[in-house]
């Protein structure tokens, strides 16, 4: 540990290189004088093993010395990282343009010519330990908020994760709900609808002959039980496909977009590269809904004359991509949008990439990959 780490208030350390006796002694007094705590070294290689030893916060380095001279000190000093931070100041009795650039190349900080003048080596020796103590300070408050940031990076991405988590697991729920209302809706509401469709029947032929309005009342109310039981079926249908589960991706979605082009008079073409899809039944409902989603979002908002769907199998991924004609998206104004939300959330479940295009006037295009590797967010 350094002198500054320490003692931070303190004048600082110096480590003074000078072969010439009497001007290592001059300077060491002067600076010692002054407060600073000085090492001495008459040499290049003796600098050197006290500096990796412990370094100072400043050098002061004499240029020309025999062995090692201060240029190699200096460029040692630099390339060892436990010194490198180290600022260092020549002293030198040459002047000469070039010795100068040379030292400053190496990483100098500063000259201080031979001979010494007391209060400009003062002064020279405070700024730069100053200034590396700054620099010092800083890179630690770097340190201290880069420590900061990363920890609540990670408490961010782990945040992120729950409601990930958390999101797939509500889609579960909800698709769960939906199905078990479907299959009651299906089973006891529409039997019971059915057979009380069936009583009204027989009831309307026995009852032909008798009175009109009699035979007009059941006749009305045999019409209305087989309307009502038509809307169950197909609350029930939109709640959970039954042909999703019992035929499949491919076979639900071409009923679904007959029923879309049969209810919003809207042509709907459909590609398809595979007659069934080996994919999960978990992928199979969300690449389902989000076609749902998206032919919805088409019928309420978007005037078109023409929607494309295409569902393609590739090698790795299954490729979903709705395309209208219509008249496009508005400009944003801030406004959540929870269609395209769930949309996007769906395939983020499974490690996909959303993408949603819009040009008012001249339709949408909502593009998702379904990685078919990629382990569920649950």
């Amino acid at each position: 540990m350094s002198l500054a780490e320490k003692n931070p208030a303190g004048p600082g350390e110096v480590l003074i290189v000078e072969d010439t006796p009497a001007s290592l002694q001059l300077l060491s007094d002067l600076l010692t004088q002054a407060g600073y705590a000085v090492r001495q070294a008459q040499d290049g290689e003796m600098a050197l093993l006290s500096a990796r030893e412990r370094p100072p916060e400043l050098v002061l380095l004499d240029i020309r010395m025999p062995g090692i001279d201060g240029y190699e000190v200096c460029r040692r000093l630099k390339a060892d990282p436990r010194t490198r931070d180290v600022p260092v100041v020549f002293l030198s009795a040459q002047h000469e343009t070039e010795d100068k650039v040379q030292g400053f190349k190496l990483g100098a900080v500063d000259f201080v010519a031979k001979p010494y003048q007391p209060d400009e080596v003062l002064a020279r020796v405070r700024t730069h330990i100053e200034l590396r103590r700054l620099q010092t300070g800083l890179e630690q408050r770097v340190r201290e908020r880069t420590a900061d940031y990363e920890q609540s990076q990670k408490k961010l991405q782990a945040s992120w994760q729950q409601l990930q988590e958390l999101t797939g697991f509500l889609q579960t729920v909800r698709e769960e709900e939906r199905t078990r209302m479907a299959r009651e809706i299906h089973d006891e509401l529409g039997q019971a609808l059915t057979a009380l469709r069936i009583d009204l029947g027989w009831l309307v032929n026995k009852c032909s002959g008798d009175d009109p309005r009699i035979a007009e009342k059941l006749a009305s109310a045999h019409q209305l039980v087989v309307r009502t039981l038509d809307a169950v079926r197909r609350i029930s249908e939109d709640l959970r496909p039954g042909m999703l589960d019992d035929l499949g991706l491919a076979a639900a979605i071409e009923n679904h977009v007959a029923k879309f082009t049969e209810h919003s008079g809207i042509p709907c073409a459909l590609t398809m590269n595979r007659e069934e899809f080996g994919i999960a039944d978990d992928m199979a409902t969300a690449i389902f809904r989000l076609t749902q989603e998206a032919l919805t979002n088409v019928a309420r908002h978007a005037a078109a004359h023409s929607v494309k769907v295409e569902i393609l199998d590739g090698d790795d991924a299954i490729h979903v991509t709705v395309q209208d004609d219509g008249s496009g998206l508005p400009p944003s104004n801030g406004r959540k949008t929870f269609g395209l939300l769930g949309m996007r959330e769906r395939v983020k479940m499974f490690g996909g990439k959303f993408d949603m295009a819009s040009v008012p006037g001249k339709g949408t295009r909502i593009a998702a990959i379904f990685p078919k590797n990629q382990e569920v967010n649950e």
